[in-house]
């Protein structure tokens, strides 16, 4: 495991260097922010609803939804697949590593990285709007913190699912870009689930992407019930084994494949 967590400081070392793109990173979220927040505003000035939102409830779901942006945010898939159409998975191949634990360590280094940005972001956002923004208590955040765990699973997972496809296309950039928009889309990240027509709704509500936005959103906004929550739970976890189960499938298939062109 030492050479995992060598990994891991090498990677939040590297996530940290660059001091200006930290802050830059920063003030675009404080900007989207302020964007949602007028927008908002204007949309709830004649009316007191919406769907079965009001002003609050619906601030407090995207603020939440801009600091879970890291949970549903990664580049390691287009990472990986960049390592397997330039043939530098080579060099991995012939080390004792678990090539998938390395990724995932770098992976975690990365995500901590951008929680704390977020975490900051939202501070400072809060200091400005104070009053746009409801805290329901300490179970619920920790039942929150859980689920963002298993999320950021659910996330390594699908973006390793998407790299391995990197062994049987030539590129795949633009089908990560295009997935990844519908992800953040079904994930609950542009307008929650719940007011979604039937049918995205239905879809929304099957597929794992919920999990990282959605589903934590509304245990911290108390509207699921202790049943609803284990059964998230349990779907949850039939997406991780189901995930897992295909990508080393699909991986072991690719590796078969593997000719390292680009060495």
């Amino acid at each position: 495991m030492r050479k995992y967590w060598a990994v891991f400081k090498i990677s939040w070392q590297n996530a940290v260097e660059y001091r200006a793109e930290f802050l830059g990173h920063m003030m675009l979220g404080l900007i989207s922010l302020l964007v949602m927040y007028f927008i908002w505003s204007a949309v709830f000035k004649n009316r007191e609803y919406f769907g079965n939102y009001t002003f609050s409830s619906m601030m407090t779901y995207m603020i939440l939804v801009r600091f879970l942006h890291f949970v549903k945010r990664s580049n390691v898939g287009r990472q990986i697949a960049e390592e397997i159409k330039e043939g530098r998975l080579s060099v991995y191949l012939t080390k004792p590593v678990s090539y998938l634990r390395w990724w995932f360590a770098s992976f975690l280094a990365d995500r901590f990285f951008e929680a704390l940005l977020r975490i900051l972001m939202l501070f400072t956002f809060l200091l400005l709007f104070p009053k746009v923004f409801n805290f329901p208590g300490i179970s619920r955040f920790l039942m929150v913190l859980f689920f963002l765990t298993i999320s950021l699973l659910v996330n390594f997972l699908f973006n390793l699912f998407v790299a391995t496809c990197a062994f049987f296309v030539t590129d795949i950039k633009l089908f990560h870009t295009s997935l990844f928009l519908i992800v953040d889309f079904l994930a609950g990240g542009q307008i929650p689930i719940d007011i979604m027509p039937g049918f995205l709704k239905t879809v929304g509500n099957f597929l794992p992407f919920q999990f990282m936005v959605f589903f934590p959103v509304k245990i911290y906004q108390g509207e699921f019930s202790l049943f609803q929550i284990l059964q998230g739970i349990f779907i949850c976890f039939f997406w991780i084994i189901f995930l897992g189960y295909f990508l080393r499938m699909f991986w072991l298939k690719g590796v078969e494949r593997y000719e390292a062109v680009g060495q």
